[in-house]
């Protein structure tokens, strides 16, 4: 089991607190606890990666973080509100602090490559350097906010927390069902929440709602790919073909929201009356390479969606 492989002392401590009964194989608490488990030991893993600059930790740390704040929203029914509430909260504290330094990087590649594809008399060294130096400070700025987090005492204390809850989860009644019978209702209910957020962004008229609506979408769908994930061990066929749908979904979505940051950027940059012409122009056309990547985008998301099967896992 994921438990058995937790490398820390902290885990260690907080490992069989709950009565072998309460914690069965069978158990959706068992299954709940165990995702949970292998997304904290994923954290833990990643977090002397990331204060040594190791490329792409910051991204596996916040996957960690979301994936723990995943399961608590997934299998919420489990736990009583005012505990699980309490620790999301702190999850998302933490993945928006590594997110900082995660978009920052994402977009600096995104910037690169499009500086590359300006038309050459345009690739000057005026126009490209104060793009580079705004979004390198972004990078760098991103980085001193996470190694400040990860030193914080507020960071330990989530660390503890996630601990705490694991050993002894505030758990409801329903968390002693057998994980075959709620498995697939609760994966499925998260499908249903995909499905309401892609009508709802089918309504939204093209522009800044759509945007909005199609992040939304991207989340719910990463939610969902999670779930997925979850459950593999209770059903090894059909979870992980519902997960391979979810996260090619999603990662459409992200290609787009990534385009949508980085014309966030832009605008900051040619919002300033002082930036030099030839600058403004780099931005305005990078600007316009970035819409179009986020239209084909939107059009890749609905051919695939067409295409897949109705996200539910079949029980």
């Amino acid at each position: 089991m994921a438990s058995d492989r937790l490398p820390t002392t902290r885990l260690r401590r907080a490992r069989g607190s709950l009565a072998a009964a309460a914690l069965s194989e069978e158990s959706v608490l068992r299954m709940a606890l165990d995702y949970l488990d292998l997304q904290y030991a994923e954290l833990l893993a990643q977090e002397p990666l990331v204060r040594s600059g190791i490329p792409e930790a910051v991204h596996e740390m916040r996957s960690a973080t979301r994936r723990l704040r995943s399961a608590l929203d997934i299998y919420g029914c489990l736990f009583g509100a005012g505990p699980r509430q309490e620790l999301g909260h702190e999850l998302k504290w933490l993945a928006r602090v590594l997110g900082r330094e995660r978009d920052a990087e994402v977009m600096r590649e995104r910037l690169q490559a499009r500086l590359g594809e300006l038309p050459e008399k345009w690739r000057t060294a005026a126009a490209c350097e104060p793009i580079e130096h705004a979004i390198g400070a972004a990078c760098d700025a991103g980085r001193t906010q996470v190694l400040q987090a990860l030193v914080s005492a507020r960071y330990r204390r989530l660390l503890d927390d996630l601990a705490r809850f694991r050993g002894h989860p505030p758990a409801t009644g329903r968390a002693f069902r057998p994980a075959s019978t709620d498995a697939a209702g609760i994966v499925n209910n998260q499908g249903r929440i995909v499905d309401r957020a892609h009508r709802a962004m089918l309504r939204t008229r093209p522009g800044h709602a759509r945007d909005l609506s199609l992040h939304r979408l991207r989340k719910d769908t990463k939610q969902l790919l999670h779930a997925a994930e979850s459950v593999a061990g209770i059903h090894p066929k059909h979870a992980p073909a519902l997960a391979r749908t979810a996260h090619r979904l999603q990662r459409i979505l992200g290609n787009h929201h990534d385009s949508v940051m980085t014309r966030e950027f832009l605008d900051s940059l040619t919002a300033d009356p002082a930036l030099p012409e030839e600058v403004r122009y780099a931005c305005e056309r990078i600007r316009e390479l970035e819409e179009e990547l986020a239209d084909s985008a939107a059009r890749q998301y609905s051919r695939a969606r067409r295409k897949s099967q109705a996200l539910r896992l079949r029980r």
